[in-house]
């Protein structure tokens, strides 16, 4: 049975920045690995999105959105299976639902353990394994913060945020789910544990057998992706957040936002 291993991230990770490194080195990569990644059109970013969009709202559309899309996947791995892949890596950070901040939600994946038993249960017979990023947990909210106020609609300032997500102070409590979800079908890396800035997800290739001279011949120029907003920029979005525009007319001004930092003062956040 072919090898199947899911990337799901976790967001703000540099899961992107691996997507583009694999992406521009595919050629690089051992002939019996395969890794799919969300580009534009392909059942991976289908997958992700409909993970986000029912866990923010659980219901029975989205619920069966998420699973059709799930079956799309398993086609897809058993597709990538029969044309001879040893192992299939499936990588998408947003697999394991809506991150804190993202349009009102602040719990830690409150829906994971459900996103594991509807991944488990459609995409048998292939028995997944389950692979997350974590970094130092400060840093991390302060990352997933600005995303949120960014990209996600939230309106809270940074210390409401902190009052908001105070119930997780560390993945001690997303440790101990998982084991006891997943038992030893999963792995949880450290970011700050990657042992070479311009070869990211270097932990995540070797858990899926990449070996050392394929890596070694992996190129990458590293570039900062998904900029966080400075804080003048980031305190104007927040305020936009609290007009409740409808998602077309808030998307376009963020992206005039994010294109045009220049003109907003920076003031400590």
């Amino acid at each position: 049975m072919t090898r199947l291993v899911l990337h799901c991230g976790l967001q703000k990770t540099g899961t992107t920045s691996f997507h583009h490194f694999v992406q521009k080195n595919a050629g690089a990569l051992p002939d019996g690995l395969r890794i799919l990644t969300p580009e534009k059109g392909t059942v991976t970013r289908t997958v992700g999105r409909k993970s986000v969009l029912w866990t923010s709202a659980p219901e029975d559309k989205t619920r069966d959105e998420f699973i059709a899309a799930v079956i799309d996947l398993r086609q897809a791995v058993a597709a990538e299976a029969e044309a001879g892949a040893e192992t299939v890596l499936v990588s998408h950070e947003n697999l394991p639902g809506a991150m804190p901040g993202y349009w009102g939600e602040t719990g830690l994946y409150p829906h994971l353990e459900e996103v594991i038993d509807l991944l488990d249960t459609h995409l048998a017979p292939f028995v997944p394994e389950y692979v997350f990023y974590v970094r130092e947990m400060a840093g991390w909210k302060r990352s997933v913060h600005n995303q949120a106020v960014k990209s996600d609609g939230y309106t809270g300032d940074w210390d409401l945020f902190l009052t908001e997500t105070a119930a997780y102070p560390d993945w001690a409590s997303l440790r101990t789910r998982l084991e006891r979800a997943l038992g030893d079908r999963q792995r949880v890396f450290r970011l700050e544990d990657e042992a070479d800035a311009s070869r990211p997800g270097t932990q995540l290739l070797h858990h899926v057998g990449c070996p050392e001279d394929a890596l070694g011949a992996m190129t990458f120029k590293p570039a900062r992706l998904n900029q966080s907003l400075n804080a003048g920029a980031l305190e104007f979005m927040r305020q936009i957040n609290a007009q409740h525009l409808d998602r077309v007319a808030r998307r376009k001004v963020a992206q005039l936002v994010r294109d045009n930092q220049a003109l907003f003062k920076t003031v400590d956040p």
